[in-house]
C-alpha cells in the first residue's frame, strides 16, 4: 500500500505495535483459526512452526495457508487419500516449495528494503548473521570492515524493528529463522 493513491489514508494513523506471539498462541493460531477448521496438528509441527517463525503472526499464518493448500492439492486435486493431521513431513513439503518464499514476498522484501533505507550496514550485517550467527558486534564490524559505532547503531535499529537479537553476552542473530533462510536463499541478490 505504498502508492501515491494512499498517503493521505496514512496520514492520520497511530502506528500500533504487533509483537511476536508466544507458542501457545501460536499453537492457538495454526491449530484452532476457527471452529469449522477440521485438520489437525502433530505437536512437534506447532513447535517447528514456533521456532521457524519466532511467533510472527503473518508468517505463522503463511504456514498455516500453505499447509491447507497442500492438503487440498493432494485429497480434492490429486484424489489421494490422506490422514487430515498435518505433520513435519508436510511442513517440510511446504518450505521446500519455492511458492512459499515467493507468496510471503511481501513480508520478506519488505523487511529487507527497510533495512536498506535506514542505515546503509544493515543488509550486510544481515548476510553476515544469516550465514554466521552468534558475533559480537566487534566481530561483525571486523570482519565486513564497518565502523563499530555505526554498526551498533545498525544492530539497535534492527533490534528495535525485532529484525535481530542478542544473548546477554551480546551475540547477535536474525530473529526469525524464515527471514534468515529467504536472505540465503536470496543470494547473490542481496551481496
Amino acid at each position: 500500500m505504498t502508492a501515491d493513491y494512499f498517503a493521505p489514508f496514512f496520514a492520520s494513523i497511530l502506528p500500533v505495535r504487533v509483537g511476536f506471539l508466544d507458542r501457545s498462541a501460536t499453537r492457538q493460531l495454526l491449530a484452532n483459526p476457527d471452529p469449522d477448521y477440521l485438520l489437525d496438528f502433530a505437536p512437534e509441527l506447532l513447535d517447528e512452526a514456533h521456532a521457524l517463525t519466532n511467533g510472527q503472526p503473518y508468517l505463522i499464518q503463511l504456514i498455516g495457508f500453505h499447509l491447507t493448500r497442500h492438503y487440498n492439492t493432494q485429497v480434492f486435486e490429486q484424489s489421494r487419500s490422506r490422514n487430515a493431521k498435518f505433520t513435519l513431513e508436510d511442513l517440510t513439503t511446504i518450505l521446500g516449495n519455492p511458492d512459499f518464499y515467493s507468496s510471503g514476498r511481501y513480508y520478506f522484501t519488505g523487511v529487507w528494503n527497510q533495512a536498506a533505507e535506514q542505515h546503509p550496514q544493515q543488509q550486510p550485517i544481515l548476510v553476515h548473521l544469516a550465514h554466521h550467527p552468534n558475533q559480537t558486534p566487534t566481530q561483525i564490524s571486523q570482519i565486513l570492515d564497518l565502523d563499530l559505532k555505526l554498526t551498533q547503531i545498525a544492530l539497535n535499529t534492527l533490534k528495535r524493528h525485532d529484525v535481530a537479537h542478542h544473548s546477554k553476552d551480546d551475540r547477535w542473530e536474525i530473529s526469525i529463522e524464515l527471514f534468515r533462510r529467504w536472505i540465503i536463499r536470496q543470494e547473490p541478490r542481496n551481496t
